[in-house]
């Protein structure tokens, strides 16, 4: 039997509150990144989830992926001054004088300050009743789950219209930033879309498509460049501003260091939006897989067809 639009999705939801629970104690404990880490990837997927197959779910009064969103963004901020600490430690501090390193303690300590504060703010979201009664409520329908008319629908039927963006990737502002440092909203904007997509391509049973799986790597590499571009941002501008007397004249070596670093993400980023950007690359979207991937399970033949005929016209 073919598998439902509502079954995959369901699948995905319990994973993803499976991943929630387990993780709970050890995140509140405080003790290792790793399961942090592990429980922001869960709820950012689990958002994704419910947000990508609403259409395919009759889900339970109350279930608001909004009050989730919350508890994600207080989990993205304790990873983020992870990040900063963590590329601080392995990136610069080792490269650094000495004497610099000595200068830098006072935002060493800065960092450790906001992140128990970041993580405090966490631990109130994940034993609020807010958050613990939209689990409840999930796993609840999760034991007696119920679809819409879509979602008794094949899955396979329907993989194009659950690929498809609420916006074209290729079109956001960001990726025609051609100098550095300028219009650094945008930027930071397309990384989370280009993280939003693959979260959706993430969804969906493709994994035997080597061109998809290719297109999969190349925006990973595109989100990790805009994510470390924007980190350096974010630490240069916290040392310059606990340092009396700025980053420049304070720790002129760390400084340089990271402008090198800066300038050779940027690069690479550049080098990747070029390729994306190409006309060859973009006629080889996942458009074309999907068709290819039904042709190959023996259905919507036409319909393939025709999403081929689309692909080729651009």
């Amino acid at each position: 039997m073919p598998i439902l639009n509502g079954d995959h999705a369901h699948g995905l939801i319990a994973q993803h509150c499976r991943g929630l629970v387990e993780l709970q104690a050890a995140v509140l404990e405080n003790r290792d990144p790793e399961p942090l880490r592990q429980m922001d990837d869960h709820l950012r997927q689990l958002l994704h989830s419910l947000l990508q197959f609403e259409p395919a779910l009759d889900l339970p009064e109350g279930v608001n992926a909004k009050r989730l969103a919350k508890t994600q963004r207080r989990l993205a901020m304790v990873r983020d001054l992870d990040r900063l600490r963590e590329r601080l430690d392995v990136a610069f501090l080792p490269q650094a004088p000495e004497r610099e390193v000595r200068r830098l303690k006072p935002v060493l300590r800065q960092l450790k300050r906001e992140r128990q504060l970041a993580h405090d703010h966490l631990g109130e979201a994940l034993r609020s009743g807010g958050h613990l009664e939209q689990l409840a409520r999930l796993q609840g329908w999760l034991r007696d789950p119920r679809y819409t008319a879509l979602g008794e629908e094949p899955l396979q039927a329907w993989l194009l219209e659950w690929e498809a963006d609420p916006a074209p990737l290729l079109l956001h502002r960001g990726w025609w930033v051609a100098e550095r440092r300028e219009e650094l909203a945008g930027l930071r904007d397309l990384g989370v879309c280009l993280e939003d997509h693959g979260d959706r391509l993430d969804n969906l049973p493709l994994a035997g498509a080597s061109a998809r799986q290719r297109w999969r790597q190349q925006l990973r590499r595109g989100r990790d460049l805009l994510a470390e571009l924007n980190d350096l941002e974010v630490l240069r501008k916290a040392i310059d501003e606990q340092l009396r007397d700025g980053i420049e004249r304070t720790v002129p070596q760390l400084d340089w260091l990271m402008e090198q670093h800066h300038l050779q993400c940027w690069r690479q980023w550049r080098d990747l939006a070029a390729t994306l950007l190409a006309a060859p690359q973009r006629r080889r979207r996942p458009l074309l897989w999907l068709a290819e991937g039904q042709e190959r399970s023996g259905l919507g033949q036409i319909r393939a067809g025709l999403i081929n005929l689309a692909g080729r016209l651009g």
